[in-house]
């Protein structure tokens, strides 16, 4: 029997301890059971590392080699005031349509866009809402569990994964998904 693919997007913030342990994706999420997604805002967050952390940036580009991982984007139409690198919606052909959670969610969160991060090129918080949205329709590996909105998406039912214990747990990184949100093995 087929079963569906667990997506799961990746918080910036957990690259570093991926690479800390050398946990190496491709083996520990398998394709036939998950599909690893980052989202279009964490794709703006990953240049900037290579400045102060050259070996974690050159293990983020293997990870997304090695594990095909996708850009998840919403279907959306370009916003003029940006330009065409920074467009955070995909067009046709490269976005999905947003699902009625997730909207809903990301409605609840956005406050007007004030402080633009020159770096990353994101407003603050923005990498957080879209992720916290995804948390609807998929699963959300972070090691955030501060007030946010990834922590607000938690609390109103979102599956994520907080990994702050995953280290000690002695868990493969898919049994500890799978237990955090109640999947059994296949």
């Amino acid at each position: 029997m087929a079963t569906d693919l667990i997506s799961v997007y990746i918080d910036n913030n957990v690259w570093d301890m991926l690479f800390a342990l050398g946990i190496d994706l491709a083996t520990e999420l398998p394709k036939d059971e998950f599909c690893v997604c980052i989202t279009r805002e964490a794709e703006f967050e990953i240049p900037p590392i290579s400045e102060r952390k050259p070996e974690l940036k050159a293990f983020i580009d293997k990870a997304i080699r090695d594990c095909s991982i996708s850009t998840d984007s919403f279907f959306g139409f370009a916003d003029e005031t940006l330009p065409a690198d920074e467009q955070r919606v995909g067009g046709f052909d490269h976005g999905r349509w947003i699902q009625p959670e997730e909207e809903v969610f990301l409605a609840q969160q956005k406050t007007p866009l004030r402080t633009l991060r020159p770096k990353t090129k994101l407003y603050k918080n923005e990498a957080d809402w879209s992720l916290g949205a995804r948390a609807f329709t998929g699963v959300v590996l972070s090691l955030d569990a501060k007030k946010g909105p990834i922590n607000e998406a938690y609390k109103q039912g979102g599956r994520v994964v907080f990994l702050k214990d995953f280290p000690a747990s002695g868990l493969s990184l898919a049994d500890f998904i799978r237990c955090a949100i109640s999947v059994p093995s296949s």
